[in-house]
């Protein structure tokens, strides 16, 4: 008997750390991408770069959203070619035409992956909620840089472009068939 409960207790023990552990993977995983660049991650910065090279990189801007989310979401500018160091501020622009209020995030990634790690935001509408209402048009700006270490680093010398890449959600109905 002595012997049940304590394997019971074991398997209890078990699948409250299981359970636990899938709580704590997304926020655990945001953490190392961000930390790595891993995933083509950007890197937040709080201050801008000191040096500016008189090397360019073009960098794209892509925008997407679930076709059953009736919202325009585009930037303002599709490319843009900067030197590398040099902060930019870019435009999205997002128009409401689902007829009702809604709430909004959005989530990021730079392509290729490798670009992820000198990528530097230094102001971002990222993961955060917005709420937009009926027919209304907003206008949200990221400020980055491309980090100068870009240039040093053997597996990125061959990059002429990098792309910046959004997906915007409807954070009142956030479930799997709303992301397709």
């Amino acid at each position: 008997m002595k012997n049940n409960v304590k394997i019971a207790s074991l398997v209890f023990c078990f699948f409250t750390c299981m359970f636990l552990l899938a709580f704590a993977s997304v926020p655990l995983y945001n953490l190392f991408c961000k930390v790595t660049g891993y995933g083509g991650t950007p890197q937040v910065s709080e201050i801008p770069s000191s040096y500016i090279s008189d090397k360019k990189i073009k960098v794209r801007f892509n925008a997407d959203v679930s076709n059953k989310l009736k919202l325009y979401f585009q930037p303002v500018d599709r490319e843009i070619i900067t030197k590398i160091g040099k902060s930019n501020t870019v435009n999205y622009e997002v128009i409401n035409n689902t007829g009702k209020d809604i709430i909004i995030t959005s989530t990021y990634n730079v392509t290729p992956q490798k670009a992820g790690l000198y990528f530097n935001k230094l102001d971002c509408f990222c993961y955060e909620e917005r709420k937009v209402l009926a027919g209304q048009k907003i206008v949200l700006p990221v400020t980055f840089f491309i980090s100068p270490e870009i240039i040093d680093d053997p597996n990125t010398s061959e990059l002429k472009s990098l792309t910046l890449s959004y997906t915007f959600f409807n954070v009142n109905n956030i479930n799997v068939s709303n992301l397709y």
